[in-house]
């Protein structure tokens, strides 16, 4: 660390700068700013030979004073800390113009960065024993470092393997791969535990090794990029593609053809193959119109009891410069199957009256339909 003298004379140099810089600009003098720099310069090489000299403030008869002067001390150790936090720096930099992770990144970094540079620069003034100061570092820093390094630690596993899980041509082979891993892992824990007598340097390096293999594995997997997931076509898919029709899509396969007991829908409609009945409290069975809020989410349960399978459509008819849906609709539901179909409606039915249009409920490819009446 820097010596009294010099930090004097460094923050000096530095006032002399910025007063030249703050002068020139705002009285735009010639004489001053000449004069304020070559203060500057001057404060600065003082600085520079304070700080290799370490003050010199020991007379050569004073022979008792040789240890306990700055000079005699031992100076600040080599650090990596400085360096981690111009990354971080450099990353809050780079992270405003691009990603918003790299700049959190950068943060993280400049934290622990500054952290543990006043932490060893703290320690290392302790006292004039290393050793103590050693000590000294690891109870303030170690029960903060240790959880902190797991951590990050598990993390970038977690990721590596993630991404090398990610990285497999099919599924099998992602199987397979995770298989030998956990095959491997259990074998060297029993191979650890079963030995006697290891070393710790062993044990180091079997992990050291495995971890650098897993971080390479990962890296180069996230490299080449994710395998095609197949992406699984679902009802509002087909809604916004206007294939709410009777021919069987993607979304219909293996599609559930039962509503669980909680479902608590508000009405039923009941398709008998020509026609859609209303199954509600005190008008079951009784064709007509349904009544539904406005701004609420409303489930509604479709039973088909018609010898095909049917669909269940609403069209929405939504304002021309709203964002909602165009329509909703269930799968194909099969003979005595059934399907929950949640809508919700953002205009009452007299807004749809100029547009010669109604709120109802259709079942595709027939006739059969109910109207929906919107307060």
């Amino acid at each position: 660390m820097f010596t009294t003298g010099t930090k004097l004379l460094i923050g000096s140099a530095a006032l002399a700068w910025i007063g030249a810089a703050v002068y020139g600009i705002a009285q735009e003098g010639a004489l001053g700013t000449i004069g304020l720099v070559s203060a500057a310069v001057a404060l600065s090489l003082l600085a520079g030979v304070n700080a290799f000299v370490r003050d010199s403030n020991v007379s050569a008869t004073d022979t008792e004073a040789f240890e306990t002067a700055a000079a005699a001390q031992a100076s600040a150790r080599r650090s990596l800390w400085p360096l981690l936090t111009g990354i971080g720096f450099t990353m809050l930099a780079l992270g405003m113009a691009t990603l918003p992770a790299i700049f959190i990144l950068g943060l993280v970094a400049l934290a622990a960065g500054l952290a543990e540079w006043l932490v060893q620069g703290w320690s290392e003034r302790a006292s004039a024993d290393r050793a103590f100061n050693e000590e000294a570092r690891e109870v303030v820093a170690d029960p903060l470092e240790l959880p902190v390094a797991g951590a990050i630690l598990a993390a970038i596993i977690v990721y590596s393997f993630s991404r090398v899980m990610l990285g497999m041509n099919t599924k099998e082979a992602t199987v397979v791969v995770f298989s030998v891993v956990a095959t491997v892992v259990l074998a060297i824990g029993v191979l650890i535990a079963l030995k006697k007598q290891i070393s710790v340097p062993v044990v180091t390096g079997v992990f050291s090794i495995g971890l650098i293999a897993m971080i390479a594995g990962g890296a180069i997997a996230g490299l080449n990029g994710e395998r095609d997931i197949h992406v699984h076509e679902t009802t509002a898919d087909l809604a916004e593609a206007n294939l709410c029709g009777t021919e069987e899509t993607e979304a219909d396969h293996h599609a559930s053809q039962t509503v669980g007991a909680k479902s608590n829908p508000a009405a039923t409609l009941i398709f008998d193959g020509s026609e859609l009945e209303i199954d509600e409290v005190g008008e079951d069975g009784q064709v007509g119109t349904l009544t539904f809020p406005r701004g609420n989410a409303t489930n509604v349960m479709f039973l088909n009891e018609s010898d095909e399978e049917a669909r269940l459509v609403l069209e929405l008819h939504p304002a021309a410069d709203s964002e909602g849906d165009q329509r909703v609709c269930t799968t194909l539901v099969e003979e005595g199957g059934r399907q929950i179909l949640t809508v919700e409606f953002d205009r009452p039915s007299f807004a749809l009256e100029a547009e010669g249009v109604n709120y109802e409920f259709v079942v595709a490819g027939s006739d059969a339909s109910v109207e929906v009446v919107v307060p």
